[in-house]
């Protein structure tokens, strides 16, 4: 959710402080809601709702925005997601999990801010300003840093198209009850949504967390009146397209009144007012159910990113690069990957832009990264005798090309060579006499 600064400033001056939120405030177990019953039969996967403790004392709300001095549940959705993450498999985002969690509560993805959502592909390949390089082109840079903050910043644009007026492209604020609902009591509870979703590309979780979103508006009602809570517009793109560039939705209730949660005021003391900070609604199972679809889906995002990063070539060289036909040339290079232990390389030669043929190949084993550090690499040299195929190259220009594959498949793309840094060029030039 996007809040100015100057709203911020007078909502800091004019509610309780709250302490910081942490990632086990989401995942306790269920305290202090109404209607448990309800919740525990929507959501079997969650555990059993316990007994409130004896003293109630001010504690860390929950809330979906991304102000963590309120209680980010962006922050917690993350770590929920971190927490599940199979760390042997996806050892990149173990690594990289404080960059992952600063992207994650990071709303600079939006274009503005009234936007309800971002552009995830652009996040990815990093093709636009607003994207600050995005995932791949700062990975390309050996900006693993920035790169990981920004694959936070995508999961962020996709968490919130768990939550209705973003997905329903409702104009909301800081007043809206299901972003704003302190409840005390969220839970992430990620096994459960796992199967909602296949292998895509990490950009494309988010038009499917929006869609399973939408697909759900009509039957979310309040049970007093009958009326949706959330309203897309009637002329919103169809399921596949982002709504969230498209026409305005509305609240349901009366004059677009906004009547998932409503202040509880059993607590209030005689000089009026309400003392306990604490909202209450009548279906806070839809809110467990987006948390859930919200975490699933960031680690669906995290995973798909791990295995879809490619190798890098670092500082590839050659020496001499003017040989004399079956002479021996010195390739010299370092090997980058991001989950990869093992690469295969080979060198493959071209003239005038044809492919002649392939003139060496191997594996090599990366080493693990120091602390603090996130990517796997090892350097190595090999020797070319000038020849393609075997046999003795012709004199003439040529161009070596040297190609790394990861144990997912992925190869360097070859637009690193046109993006003007030489550093992480996978093609070199020599001349053969």
């Amino acid at each position: 959710m996007k809040k100015t600064a100057n709203i911020l400033l007078a909502v800091f001056l004019t509610v309780p402080a709250f302490a910081t939120l942490k990632a086990s405030d989401f995942e306790r177990d269920l305290n202090n809601i109404p209607n448990k019953q309800a919740v525990s039969e929507e959501n079997p996967n969650l555990p059993a709702p316990t007994a409130a403790p004896a003293v109630s004392a001010p504690s860390p709300v929950s809330r979906w925005w991304s102000v963590t001095f309120f209680g980010s549940a962006h922050k917690a959705i993350t770590k929920a997601a971190l927490a599940f993450t199979n760390k042997n498999e996806y050892p990149d985002i173990g690594r990289a999990k404080d960059y992952l969690i600063d992207g994650g509560n990071d709303e600079s993805g939006h274009a503005n801010s009234s936007a309800n959502g971002g552009l995830t592909k652009d996040m990815w390949y990093g093709k636009t300003p607003i994207s600050k390089g995005g995932v791949l082109y700062n990975y390309e840079q050996f900006d693993s840093t920035s790169a990981y903050e920004r694959l936070g910043a995508l999961c962020h644009l996709t968490q919130d198209q768990a939550v209705p007026t973003h997905a329903a492209n409702i104009k909301h604020g800081i007043s809206d009850s299901f972003e704003g609902w302190p409840s005390w009591d969220n839970k992430v509870d990620v096994a459960s949504s796992r199967g909602n979703y296949t292998d895509m590309e990490p950009y494309e979780y988010y038009q499917a967390v929006q869609d399973d979103t939408r697909k759900h508006l009509g039957q979310w009602v309040d049970p007093a009146t009958g009326r949706p809570y959330w309203v897309p517009a009637d002329n919103a793109p169809p399921l596949g397209q982002d709504s969230t560039f498209g026409p305005w939705g509305h609240y349901g209730g009366v004059r677009n009144s906004d009547v998932w949660a409503v202040p509880d005021h059993s607590n209030d003391n005689n000089e009026g007012g309400n003392n306990s900070n604490k909202w209450v609604t009548a279906t806070p199972e839809i809110r467990f159910r987006q948390l859930a679809v919200a975490g699933a889906a960031t680690v669906a995002v995290f995973e798909s990113a791990s295995k879809k990063l490619p190798p890098l070539v670092k500082d590839l060289s050659v020496s001499p690069q003017t040989v004399r036909s079956g002479e021996m040339g010195v390739i010299k290079f370092t090997a980058l990957d991001n989950r990869s232990k093992e690469v295969s390389y080979k060198l493959n030669v071209y003239r005038d832009g044809v492919l002649l043929g392939e003139a060496f190949q191997g594996m090599m084993t990366l080493n693990d990264p120091a602390s603090g550090e996130i990517m796997l690499s090892a350097s190595t040299r090999a020797t070319w005798l000038s020849e393609v195929n075997g046999q003795p190259a012709a004199p003439g220009n040529y161009v070596l090309e040297l190609v790394l594959t990861d144990s997912d498949g992925n190869t360097t793309p070859d637009e690193v060579n046109y993006d003007g840094n030489p550093a992480n060029d996978t093609k070199v030039k020599v001349t053969v006499n």
